[in-house]
C-alpha cells in the first residue's frame, strides 16, 4: 500500500539548544495528536554553535550572521529539507540573506504572529525579546505591514530583558525574580495600550505563560511557529 508522501521539516536551531529542543517536542506532539497512533514528522535539524551567533548579536554584525546562518540552511536543503523554520526570533533580521540562498520557502516567524493577531481584530501589542526584537526597525515593520503597532518597554527594561534572557534563560536559569519582572512588564505594556504581548524570543516561555496572564493574550512565537510546522508536516504533497 503506497504512504502518503509528506515534506522534511527543516530546522535551523541551536540558538539557543532549549528553544530548538522545543521545536522538536511541539512538533512531535501536534503531528502525533493530528495523526495519531505512532505517526510523526519527518524533521531534519541543524543545530548551529550559539557562541558564534550570540557573537553577532553582540557585535550588530549582521552581515556576517546573515551570511553564516545562509550556508547553514544551504546544508539543511541539500540534506532534503522541503522548507526551512529559523528555530529564534533575533535572527530573522538575516532572513534576506536566507531567503536569497535557498529555493525552499522559509516559513518566516513574525509573519506567522502577525496573521494571527490580525485575525483577531487586534492593532496594538507589546513586544518582548532580544533587544534587537524590541528595538530594530526591520520587526516594527514586519507588524505594521497589517496594520499592527508594536509597543516595546522602556529602554531601561529592554536592556535587562535582554540580560536576562542571554545570562539566565539560554541556560535554563528560571529565576522567580525574574519571572516577578517580566509579569510586571507585561502588565506596563498592556497600561501603554497593548492588546496582547508578543513573547518575541523562543526562551521567554519557559519563564512565563498564559495562565500567569489570564487578563491579557499572550502571542508565543514558538508554539504559533510550531504550528504552522506541524500542519505542513502532516499535509501529504500532490
Amino acid at each position: 500500500m503506497d504512504q502518503p508522501t509528506r515534506p522534511t521539516i527543516g530546522i535551523l536551531g541551536g540558538m539557543s539548544s532549549a528553544s530548538t529542543a522545543d521545536y522538536y517536542r511541539l512538533i512531535n506532539q501536534k503531528v502525533n495528536d493530528h495523526l495519531g497512533g505512532h505517526h510523526h514528522p519527518e524533521l531534519l535539524v541543524l543545530s548551529v554553535d550559539f557562541g558564534i551567533v550570540e557573537g553577532f548579536v553582540r557585535s550588530g554584525d549582521w552581515e556576517q550572521g546573515g551570511e553564516f546562518l545562509a550556508a547553514k540552511a544551504q546544508q539543511l536543503e541539500r540534506a532534503g529539507a522541503s522548507c526551512i523554520f529559523l528555530a529564534t526570533n533575533t535572527m530573522h533580521k538575516v532572513r534576506p540573506a536566507i531567503e536569497s540562498a535557498i529555493s525552499i520557502p522559509f516559513i518566516d516567524i513574525f509573519e506567522v504572529v502577525a496573521h494571527v493577531i490580525q485575525s483577531k481584530g487586534m492593532k496594538k501589542v507589546g513586544i518582548l525579546g532580544t533587544y534587537p526584537v524590541m528595538s530594530d526597525p526591520f520587526f516594527v515593520e514586519v507588524f505594521a505591514k497589517l496594520g499592527i503597532e508594536l509597543v516595546p518597554p522602556s529602554e531601561e527594561s529592554k536592556r535587562e530583558i535582554n540580560r536576562t534572557i542571554f545570562e539566565e534563560l539560554t541556560h535554563q536559569r528560571l529565576l522567580p525574580s525574574s519571572k516577578a519582572f517580566f509579569m510586571d512588564e507585561i502588565q506596563r505594556l498592556k497600561d501603554y495600550g497593548a492588546e496582547g504581548v508578543i513573547l518575541g524570543c523562543t526562551e521567554i516561555k519557559l519563564l512565563v505563560n498564559q495562565d500567569d496572564t489570564p487578563n491579557i493574550p499572550l502571542f508565543d512565537t514558538t508554539e504559533l511557529h510550531c504550528e504552522v510546522a506541524a500542519r505542513m508536516a502532516w499535509s501529504p504533497i500532490e
